[in-house]
């Protein structure tokens, strides 16, 4: 494997410790594991399905967050994920036409990666799920199926918890639930590895939807076993 290869990975540590505390901006684990900075990408309107969001927005101006940092951890029942990206100030809610709620979400592959397109939110028969943040679910991100561009869902139920923080022109962000539930998703095995992708939404730039800065192609995702 490539020195370049391995720096596109992200490993994930087991700690031990109950989902409640891991989930916690302040947790000390979150200086004490490695993490993974990934550049982002305006996603292009050519993949945009609206006519209105083509006519009316510039390709140039989408994408204002240029990169996340990622951390995570898992234990014997539960895996956790910590998001930091910079935004100069936070949106809370929808408060005009044109200023939205900041947000973010993880994307995962249900299947291989190589036949899931990331651009598209998967296809038909390679759909993906998301857990997908914004500061007006109350600490309740929505786990979320799609099978392609305008196709999301969001389950019936959900596991994920989430802490959230603005401090300092600095979202951070930190989701989990257990490794395996029963709601459709994605469920992980200690010693396996999958992808993980990622987008997130600065609503002070009028971004919403499909208009996003994202990962433009699958990272690894390794638990160690």
């Amino acid at each position: 494997m490539t020195e370049e290869k391995e720096k596109q990975q992200l490993v994930l540590t087991k700690v031990s410790g109950p989902l409640e505390k891991l989930v916690d901006c302040h947790s000390d684990i979150w200086r004490k594991v490695s993490g993974l900075t990934i550049e982002t990408s305006a996603t292009p309107l050519a993949n945009q399905p609206s006519p209105y969001i083509k006519g009316t927005y510039d390709e140039k101006k989408i994408g204002a967050v240029k990169k996340v940092t990622i951390k995570g951890a898992y234990t014997a029942s539960d895996i956790v994920f910590c998001l930091e990206w910079k935004s100069e100030t936070p949106n809370l809610k929808i408060e005009d036409i044109n200023i939205f709620p900041d947000g973010i979400a993880i994307l995962w592959p249900f299947k291989d990666p190589e036949e899931t397109p990331i651009k598209e939110m998967g296809s038909k028969d390679y759909p993906t799920n998301s857990w997908y943040w914004r500061p007006d679910f109350e600490e309740k991100p929505k786990n979320q199926v799609a099978h392609g561009l305008s196709t999301s869902l969001y389950t019936e139920k959900s596991a994920l918890v989430s802490d959230s923080k603005w401090e300092n022109g600095t979202w951070r962000v930190v989701m989990g639930r257990p490794l395996k539930v029963k709601e459709e998703a994605v469920n992980f095995e200690p010693g396996a590895k999958t992808a993980i992708g990622f987008a997130v939404w600065e609503g002070a730039n009028g971004e919403r939807g499909g208009v996003k800065a994202f990962s433009n192609e699958w990272r690894d995702l390794i638990l160690e076993s």
